[in-house]
């Protein structure tokens, strides 16, 4: 079995900032209902067995709004996630969440690809990353700029290490490396019994920070490294316009 992962669950205060009233960016459209960006994330990952959607904050609305637009062979296949401490804890528990939930079904996974939610991408970028039959870490053409950024680095190992400043302020990396990335912010975990043994290892306060506490934990070698061509991480209704929903 394959599961999907996407977390939906922030308040996207810089997205909403520019509207008349907050709205979960995930389902936000500026025309048509299937111009959002989780109808595009989850009918691009309607081959999987399950696909796990986390909410949080305004959850009705994303739920109603799946329940509205999703067809019923995709609605058969979610599960709905719900992250009561969106608020107060970042990015890593709403990931933690979603994957317990897949935990707790006891089913085998060959694979678990997770997505963030607020992401633009093609479906040719996409599948890429599904016929990878090796752990996946992106990446992205964008310059690698501390108030948006999530920079990954390869150390004089060659091991990836991830570093995010929740401020937007300054990234710092202090030891040598060999290369340095602009993360595209998707990751493939193909070693499933090793990807829960480790959430369970590291303890639900490592999860609260960011989800990359995780993937600093469980990515070391045999990866290999997909570049997303065509990429938007959509902070804001002005990313939002860019968009092309009809590629």
């Amino acid at each position: 079995m394959k599961a999907f992962i996407t977390t939906v669950a922030g308040m996207a205060t810089r997205f909403s900032a520019s509207l008349p009233a907050p709205v979960p960016k995930c389902v936000y459209t500026a025309d048509k209902p299937e111009n959002t960006l989780l109808y595009r994330l989850v009918t691009f990952a309607e081959d999987f067995d399950r696909i796990v959607i986390v909410t949080g904050f305004m959850k009705d609305t994303v739920t109603e709004y799946a329940e509205k637009y999703f067809s019923e062979e995709i609605l058969n296949k979610i599960i709905f996630v719900n992250n009561k401490e969106y608020a107060e804890y970042g990015s890593g528990w709403s990931l933690y969440l979603g994957l317990k939930a897949l935990s707790e079904l006891n089913e085998k996974y060959s694979e678990i690809l997770f997505a963030e939610g607020d992401l633009y991408f093609s479906r040719q970028d996409f599948e890429k990353i599904c016929i990878s039959k090796n752990d996946v870490i992106t990446v992205n053409n964008e310059p690698i700029e501390a108030k948006k950024a999530v920079a990954l680095y390869f150390d004089r190992d060659n091991r990836p290490h991830y570093i995010y400043d929740t401020s937007h302020g300054i990234l710092e990396i202090n030891e040598p490396f060999t290369a340095v990335y602009n993360s595209a912010q998707i990751w493939k975990f193909c070693d499933t019994e090793k990807l829960f043994r480790i959430m369970n290892d590291m303890g639900e306060n490592a999860h609260q920070g960011t989800n990359l506490v995780l993937m600093n934990n469980y990515y070391c070698d045999n990866i290999e490294i997909i570049r997303m061509n065509t990429w938007v991480n959509c902070n804001t209704t002005e990313d939002f316009a860019k968009l092309d929903f009809n590629k």
